[in-house]
């Protein structure tokens, strides 16, 4: 395929398809058109990204264009209905997540891959950032032992573009904004722990949308052999923040996902000497961990987690290997998701509504 430019058509002008555009473009790709259900964005979307195409008709860019990839940046709603044509007519798929709002539409678009022989991945693009690469590394290497847990936290500030939009098309989904964000630490927490089923939710609401009935979230999932996953979404902080701490026999890993920061701790004695000596090493982790990503970003050997998602895709393309994220990994992550949507929606927005 890389005799040519890969020729990639973008679906959906939202937010998220600059992302998508960027990455596309730091591989080397050719964005040769655009399409939106609305034309007037279509044509504004396609003028801002230097596109010549614009469509308002899906089928309509099929038949016009030589596709060989198309990145859909749609809402999830009736995902099906965009993806089969694409699929029917030869083209790789690839989706920003959540993978669709049915687990039905999606076993549907996994069967249509298998059966027209096309690439269909959606972007689990935490998994593809600089520090989670060093994270699960040092967990395959067994740096902190034998696993025992991990806990998740994801923090949004009360002003969030998509929570504090009552008219976002986030909130028409089961779980409303949480429905849109719970992918990210169901998949984490899949990569790091495997199958997992879901113990305990619980739900509070603490800012003043009334549109969100809830706007903290608890979730506790537990793995066959007893592991915990505790995962904690909050829109209410001052600052907006992911982390991830994994608790190990022989160590403690805390990786903070949006600063790229990784700090290793190990067994310390209870006494002055032991704190100090500790707050060394995590000096030290933390001046590391900066240059490191600083190296990264500079010498543009890391440029996004979408970016180094898309260097995997093409890399599947190319050497006609599994994606970076199988479609069948992608649909288990959308099972244990819909479960949490479902009992969420279920406990606190049906009431609500």
């Amino acid at each position: 395929m890389r005799q040519r430019s890969i020729n990639v058509a973008i679906v959906g002008c939202g937010s998220i398809a600059n992302s998508h555009v960027e990455a596309w473009r730091n591989v080397g790709a050719k964005i040769v058109a655009v399409c939106d259900i609305n034309a007037s964005i279509a044509k504004s979307k396609a003028k801002k990204w230097g596109v010549s195409h614009h469509y308002e008709d899906l089928r309509e860019m099929i038949q016009k264009e030589r596709l060989d990839v198309a990145s859909i940046c749609t809402p999830p709603i009736a995902r099906l209905s965009i993806v089969e044509p694409l699929i029917k007519n030869g083209v790789h798929v690839v989706i920003e997540k959540p993978f669709a709002m049915s687990i039905n539409e999606a076993e549907k678009m996994v069967k249509l891959k298998d059966e027209y022989g096309v690439k269909l991945t959606v972007v689990h693009n935490w998994l593809f950032s600089h520090i989670m690469k060093r994270v699960l590394q040092s967990l395959r290497r067994g740096e902190i032992g034998d696993l025992l847990g991990l806990q998740i936290i994801m923090l949004h500030t009360k002003d969030d573009p998509m929570a504090s939009d009552s008219q976002h098309w986030c909130h028409s989904l089961k779980a409303g904004r949480f429905g849109e964000n719970l992918p990210h630490p169901v998949y984490i927490t899949r990569a790091i722990l495997g199958k997992v089923k879901v113990r305990h939710i619980s739900g509070s609401k603490l800012g003043s949308y009334p549109w969100m009935p809830i706007d903290e979230l608890h979730v506790l999932l537990e793995d066959d052999i007893g592991r915990i996953a505790l995962i904690y979404i909050s829109f209410n902080s001052i600052r907006p923040e992911t982390s991830l701490k994994i608790f190990g026999s022989r160590g403690v890993l805390e990786a903070n996902l949006s600063n790229n920061i990784l700090v290793k701790k190990s067994y310390r004695e209870i006494s002055n000497v032991g704190v100090f000596m500790d707050n060394l090493r995590f000096i030290k982790d933390t001046i590391v961990s900066s240059f490191s990503i600083g190296r990264a970003l500079i010498t543009k050997q890391y440029q996004g987690t979408h970016t180094e998602f898309i260097k995997d895709f093409v890399n599947s393309l190319e050497n006609n290997i599994e994606p970076p994220v199988t479609a069948e990994e992608a649909l288990e992550v959308l099972k244990l998701h819909m479960d949490l949507s479902s009992i969420i929606h279920k406990r606190y927005y049906i009431k609500h509504t």
